[in-house]
C-alpha cells in the first residue's frame, strides 16, 4: 500500500515496513488480540479485533493514528472484507454491512 507493507501480530501491534528496503518505519498499538488480517482502502487500514473492536488507522499520519473505531460486541476471527463501496465483517452470529 503506497511502498509500505503492514502487519499485526497476535497482541495487536501494528507495524509499518518500507516495501524496498524492509525497514521498519513505525509500529501503533491497537487493541487487541487479532486472529484476522488488517485490510486497506484508500489511506486506511482496517482491523477487527476478536472482542468486535474495529478500528480505523490512517496509515500517513507520521506514526500512524487511530481516527475511530466501531464496538461490535461480538467476536470476530474472520477477517473483514470490502466490496461495492461498503465494509463486511462477518462473526459467528451476525455478518454486518458498514456504509453501504
Amino acid at each position: 500500500m503506497g511502498g509500505k507493507v503492514f502487519s499485526v501480530n497476535g497482541s495487536g501491534v501494528l507495524s509499518c515496513g518500507d516495501l524496498e528496503s524492509g525497514k521498519r518505519l513505525w509500529q501503533l498499538r491497537l487493541k487487541g488480540p487479532f486472529s484476522a488480517s488488517p485490510i486497506a482502502a484508500g489511506k486506511y487500514l482496517f482491523a477487527v479485533n476478536e472482542k468486535g473492536l474495529a478500528q480505523i488507522v490512517d496509515t500517513e499520519a507520521a506514526r500512524g493514528k487511530v481516527v475511530g473505531q466501531l464496538e461490535l460486541d461480538d467476536v470476530v476471527i474472520g477477517t473483514p472484507s470490502i466490496a461495492n463501496g461498503a465494509f463486511y465483517v462477518r462473526s459467528d452470529s451476525h455478518l454486518w454491512n458498514l456504509g453501504g
